[in-house]
């Protein structure tokens, strides 16, 4: 069961943006594989993180990075309340030039003030930003998509992918291609893959190789995920049942459209429906309004947006930032030395501690 309290969801996915923020206050454990780079950050409380690598606590203003296609549970390790925000970045929602093969470049990694703690200095860094795009309800798309880039590129452990590396557009990716848009016009149909394969003029084993490369999913898979993403506009309007939006969709019973809507979303499409419903909602004048962050979640939320709106500058080396109307340039000159330079009234103060 979800705790209402602090329940909140920004889900880029359903305009087909690759970005999605929630909040969540859950008592069971999620179970989950996706194409998605994942970012779970604790606001309140604990929670078990298992991976097929690694099992560890994450607590407080702690967070863990999963890995696309990674197996992981995420489950609370307290009695008391527990809250978590977590973010998606959908990779299929990208064009492969924009960010090339994303197999390697990316690692389940818990992130604490003991272990990779630069890194989670910057990306809480960038969720603070991301919470005030947020606070301010303009969802602007192109400030979005440079904090987006900026986690996807801080995530990625600063790997290198030079563009030369880009496949170049073969026969094989052609007809990949044509598959995907055969799948999205007729998806709502009794879709089997020998039907794609006759369409196009592939072998059947030839069509299911091609979606094992590309998608990294079997074709099933791939299709019950299309429907259910195609499904969510009609879940949302909240007019039909379930059994009729899986049958719309394409979705051979309730209970498969509900089996793989909890694979791609981690809840029911009922709860998803009695909670997400509340994305978008019309006030007394019938004016569009969006989702909006309460008192509870702001409180939560407070240490992110003060960090991101103090800090002007960060590096390895520096930090500078405004602190009760003075300007702080913190330098981290050895293990034991730290020196701060204080600006204030024109004048440059330079502390010396040791730490």
């Amino acid at each position: 069961m979800q705790n209402m309290k602090y329940y909140y969801d920004f889900s880029g996915q359903k305009f087909g943006y690759p970005l999605s923020l929630s909040i969540n206050s859950f008592n069971r454990q999620v179970f989950s594989r996706h194409s998605s780079l994942e970012i779970a950050y604790v606001l309140k409380g604990e929670y078990e993180v298992i991976t097929e690598n690694f099992s560890h606590i994450i607590k407080e203003h702690e967070l863990v990075i999963i890995a696309p296609n990674d197996i992981h549970i995420i489950r609370p390790n307290s009695r008391e309340e527990n809250v978590i925000l977590t973010i998606h970045i959908d990779f299929s929602l990208f064009p492969s030039a924009m960010i090339g093969e994303i197999k390697h470049s990316y690692e389940s990694i818990v992130c604490t003030d003991n272990n990779n703690f630069k890194l989670l200095k910057k990306l809480k860094l960038q969720i603070g930003k991301l919470i005030g795009v947020l606070l301010r309800g303009n969802n602007n798309l192109l400030e979005l998509n440079t904090i987006m880039m900026e986690i996807v590129y801080i995530t990625s452990n600063h790997m290198q992918y030079p563009i030369e590396r880009l496949p170049l557009q073969s026969i094989h990716r052609e007809n990949y291609i044509k598959a995907i848009q055969y799948i999205d016009s007729h998806y709502q149909e009794d879709l089997r893959l020998s039907d794609v394969a006759n369409t196009l003029m592939f072998s059947i084993s030839y069509t299911s190789k091609l979606f094992k490369k590309y998608t990294g999913i079997p074709f099933v898979k791939y299709v019950a995920l299309v429907r259910v993403r195609e499904s969510i506009e009609s879940l949302l309007e909240g007019k039909k049942s379930i059994e009729q939006i899986a049958a719309d969709c394409g979705m051979p019973n309730s209970k498969a459209y509900t089996t793989a809507f909890k694979e791609l979303y981690g809840i029911v499409p009922s709860h998803y429906r009695k909670k997400f419903v509340n994305n978008i909602k019309f006030n007394e004048d019938k004016r569009e309004q969006l989702m909006y962050l309460d008192y509870n979640q702001r409180q939560l939320l407070q240490h992110l947006l003060e960090e991101s709106e103090n800090i002007i500058y960060e590096n390895n080396g520096i930090k500078i930032e405004m602190k009760e109307g003075h300007i702080l340039c913190s330098i981290q000159k050895s293990k034991d030395i730290r020196s701060t330079i204080t600006h204030c009234n024109d004048e440059i103060i330079i502390d010396i501690d040791n730490v």
